[in-house]
């Protein structure tokens, strides 16, 4: 049999722009960070980089005749660019042929958000929503800006009212003009609840209309999971999970979503862990790495969107004060990142999106999943559609031109 098709190696087919225009113009829209910075054109293939202005240069008046004033286009110079985003689709070759329109309709729904959210995060963060690795981008809105934990100012001062304005004041102060905010949608609730000495709400009006953007002490605010990184069905992929108290005998389990795993002995090898573990509905094929009493590498392939930590129960273990302790489990990325706006003058920085956006259609090659395993579309009735995009940004180096606003409850 041959080996399978790597899909970097498929002669794709690329869908037309009619269906692939919507989806990358609603990207743009659901972004919070593309709806507040600056458009500025990116090359054709998205590999060239391209000099971005971050000031605007200086007009002078001059006499009939006299020497005009030059710009300094120097000023706030930036280079642009493009980075890849792509993921990879799999879905069942009947609903492919049967309801392609259904089909493309649910990518429409789907695809600008999982984009979005993606340059969100990278843009804000300079981190990869998926792995928390190194961003695409070496310019990013926390990059150096200084922040305002929201909560600081007390209830006679104006609360959180105060905590926002304080962060305009920062910005105005250091001579930029404070024009939004790209924020986390648990801001809404939280701004809605606080109120003054008297109880009486500080928010008369709705900090935001309940769609996509909304106004902010008089400001347009975008809000975007992306900005904190948390949220429905990104789950923890990789989480790691380490048995405390030094057991020398004994059970424990693993439970998520509401399921528990039949007792573990307290010295299994992580193949036993990942058997028991594979049971669970939503895991999917879960992997464990480790040795016991940990710390056990779990990766996750959540599935039926599932979303979540692991639990686990240790009262079945003896030895030490291990019945009594709690294991310790943490999750990578870190989901929340306490994020809940950044504000500032957002035409100091820019994005870019390349004209060589594009979906490719395959039903032969082969993909490997998050769990490591490798399908081969062909024999499992399965279309693949990758997706591909070029975005960049930029931001001036300017530190005081942006302000983060956190919530470390």
């Amino acid at each position: 049999m041959a080996a399978p098709t790597s899909l970097s190696a498929v002669n794709s087919q690329l869908m037309p722009a009619t269906i692939t225009g919507p989806i990358f113009d609603q990207a743009v829209t659901l972004s919070a960070v593309m709806s507040l910075a600056r458009r500025v054109p990116l090359s054709m293939t998205a590999q060239t980089a391209i000099p971005v202005s971050m000031d605007v240069p200086m007009a002078g008046w001059v006499n009939e005749g006299g020497v005009k004033p030059v710009g300094n286009g120097q000023t706030g110079l930036k280079v642009m660019a493009g980075k890849k985003v792509a993921l990879l689709v799999p879905v069942s070759e009947e609903i492919a042929r049967s309801n392609a329109g259904g089909l493309y309709d649910q990518l429409q729904q789907d695809l600008p958000t999982a984009i979005a959210r993606a340059f969100d995060y990278a843009a804000i963060h300079g981190l990869d929503l998926r792995t928390g690795a190194a961003g695409p981008f070496p310019d990013f809105l926390k990059k150096g800006v200084a922040s305002i934990e929201l909560g600081t100012a007390t209830q006679a001062n104006g609360g959180m009212f105060n905590d926002l304005v304080q962060g305009e004041k920062r910005v105005t102060d250091a001579g930029f003009d404070f024009s939004g905010f790209a924020a986390d949608p648990r801001l809404k609730p939280t701004l809605k609840l606080t109120t003054d000495t008297q109880g009486r709400p500080l928010w008369v009006d709705s900090p935001t209309d309940g769609r996509i953007a909304g106004n902010l002490i008089s400001y347009p605010a975008y809000y975007s999971r992306g900005v904190s990184g948390d949220y429905r069905r990104h789950g923890g992929r990789v989480q790691i999970v380490t048995l405390v108290g030094t057991p020398t005998g004994g059970t424990f389990t693993v439970s998520y979503g509401g399921n528990t795993t039949a007792g573990i002995a307290f010295n299994a090898a992580a193949g036993t862990v990942q058997t028991a573990v594979r049971l669970l509905p939503g895991l999917g094929v879960a992997t464990v790495a480790g040795t016991a009493p940990g710390p056990f590498t779990f990766t996750l392939n959540l599935v039926g969107g599932a979303s979540g930590p692991l639990s686990v129960n240790q009262a079945g273990l003896t030895g030490g004060t291990a019945a009594a302790s709690q294991a310790t489990i943490t999750e990578s990325p870190t989901q929340d990142t306490k994020l809940r706006a950044i504000g500032g003058d957002f035409s100091q920085c820019a994005y870019g999106v390349g004209m060589d956006i594009t979906i490719k259609v395959s039903d032969s090659a082969a993909y490997v999943d998050e769990a490591g395993v490798t399908h081969s579309a062909f024999q499992e009735n399965l279309v693949l559609l990758l997706v591909e995009a070029y975005y960049g940004f930029v931001k001036s180096d300017a530190p005081d031109a942006f302000v983060a606003y956190t919530d470390l409850i």
